[in-house]
Order: structure tokens, then C-alpha cells, then sequence
């Protein structure tokens, strides 16, 4: 059942991605960031996952079992997550304009932004990569592309966290509140 939604899966990710690699080019310089091997080996992590999420449905079927039924509902969803995710993902970081970097790090007038997305979780462009990482890994339905999923959301809520110490260093107490009053990665759960 893969093929046309297979296709919109692959669109998503080309925009994602395309976005991301123009959207580099304008940022502010940083003033602290995260060390090197962290950075390093996180982005390894997130990387293989996301391949193996990719890759996980041309997996040699010993490696490649379904961990749930085709079935056009699954791929439906699945696709729905894609496109949620991908939006929502580009959503939040079109909000964060040159305040977004790369790695951990905090950026020379960097400004604590507590409106859109953000106002729903406190990290929404990862929660909007794992929405859209879900679906892939739903649609493609293989083991492969449910371990690339779970690393790549290991890669995530890692960075996730180290950027929650970066945060409150920065911004304190107004951190600390907005950390009270808005979920960390899942609306309305964590």
C-alpha cells in the first residue's frame, strides 16, 4: 500500500529538510554552546535514526518485519503525522528566526520567544520531527524504521534537555515559569 503515501511522506521531508538547509544561513552568532562531542555524537545519533526510518522499508525482510498490519488506515495517519509534524516543525523554527542554531547554544541577543507553537510545548520543533518521524516509521511499518524512530527520539529529548540547561541559565526565573506552565515535548502528557 506504500506507494502514493510513501511519495507525500518523501515531499514532506524534502520541504523539511530544504527549509532547514536555507534557514541556516541566517542566525546570529553564538555566545555559549554546548561542546563539540556532544554535538557531534547527538546529531550522529539523530542522523542514523532518521536514516533508518528512511531506509527501514527496503530492509531485507529478516530485518524488516511489519511491527503493524498494512492497512490503509495506518498509512492514512501515518501520512497525516508526516505532514502535521513537517508543518509544525517549520512552523516553530520560522518563529524562532536567528534565534535557531544547530547545535546547543545561545545566541548573541537571543530573545525567550513564548508565542505560537511554543506556547504548546517548550520544544516544538522536535516535537513536530518526531510527529513526522511517527508517520514515516507507521507508513514504512518495519522494526528498522521503529529502532531509527526510537533513536532519533533519544537524539531529541538528549538535546532537548541539554537545551533546558542552557535556557534557564539564560533566562532564570522567566524560564522557570514558562517550564511550570508548558509541556516539554508532548502537549497536555510531558
Amino acid at each position: 500500500m506504500l506507494a502514493p503515501y510513501w511519495e507525500i511522506i518523501s515531499v514532506c521531508w524534502l520541504v523539511f529538510w530544504t527549509y532547514w538547509a536555507v534557514s541556516t544561513l541566517r542566525r546570529l552568532p553564538s555566545k555559549r554552546k554546548v561542546a563539540l562531542t556532544f554535538t557531534v555524537l547527538n546529531t550522529g545519533l539523530l542522523y542514523l535514526g532518521f536514516l533508518l526510518v528512511l531506509l527501514g522499508r527496503s530492509a531485507p525482510v529478516s530485518l524488516g518485519r511489519l511491527f503493524v498490519p498494512q492497512a490503509i488506515i495506518v498509512d492514512v495517519a501515518g501520512t497525516v503525522f508526516a505532514i502535521v509534524g513537517v508543518t509544525f516543525a517549520i512552523w516553530s523554527r520560522q518563529l524562532l528566526g536567528n534565534n535557531w542554531s544547530g547545535q546547543v547554544a545561545i545566541m548573541e541577543g537571543q530573545q525567550f520567544i513564548r508565542r505560537g507553537p511554543y506556547t504548546i510545548v517548550r520544544h516544538p520543533i522536535y516535537t513536530g520531527m518526531l510527529l513526522a518521524l511517527l508517520g514515516t516509521t507507521l507508513v514504512s511499518s518495519t522494526v528498522v524504521s521503529l529502532v531509527g524512530f526510537v533513536l532519533a527520539a533519544i537524539s531529541l529529548w538528549q538535546k532537548a534537555c541539554m537545551e533546558e540547561q542552557f535556557l534557564v541559565a539564560e533566562f532564570g526565573e522567566q524560564y522557570a515559569a514558562y517550564q511550570r506552565e508548558v509541556k516539554f515535548l508532548i502537549p497536555l502528557i510531558y
